[in-house]
């Protein structure tokens, strides 16, 4: 018996569509042609599955609908540039010791104490929670962004993210 279906198919980063985030901002056709190039076919990827002219071919047609705006997954998050905690947590230099999603933000903590935070604002923003007033402003791309990178570094950790309430 053979059942067809994506439920189980992974990407090449190993994460099946529908896990990965990067792209629920969009909609309609610009969430379809984000969730093929940023997720289903990975074309940022190294290791990319499909070819150079089926992702040149979604370039076209994203162009066409984004009025100018790069695909989600080509946005870099600022935090780790501004923020030294967060390109540590990103590099891994250092321990990520829990990760908390709560509604309107993720939290990630390190051996020591410190704190990096993703929030959704108003206005979306980077932090840290290490006694220094740290914080930087996000546009509603980079905030999303923002907090699946922050949860992938966490995830590379073994640190599971927890949602909670």
């Amino acid at each position: 018996m053979f059942i067809a279906g994506t439920a189980f198919a992974k990407t090449p980063d190993g994460k099946p569509p529908s896990v990965e985030t990067v792209c629920d901002n969009e909609k309609g056709v610009l969430f379809g042609l984000c969730n093929a190039y940023c997720e289903a076919q990975d074309c940022t990827d190294p290791n990319q599955h499909s070819s150079n002219t089926a992702c040149q071919q979604l370039i076209k047609n994203w162009e066409k609908h984004a009025e100018g705006r790069p695909f989600p997954c080509e946005t870099k998050c600022p935090c780790a540039d501004l923020l030294e905690l967060f390109a540590k947590i990103e590099s891994g230099q250092v321990r990520v010791q829990s990760c908390t999603i709560f509604p309107t933000q993720i939290r990630v903590e390190v051996v020591g104490g410190e704190e990096a935070i993703i929030s959704d604002g108003p206005p979306g923003a980077c932090s840290v929670v290490d006694g220094s007033p740290a914080f930087v402003e996000l546009t509603p791309q980079e905030l999303l962004v923002c907090r699946v990178t922050l949860r992938k570094a966490a995830e590379a950790q073994g640190v599971t993210c927890v949602f909670t309430e």
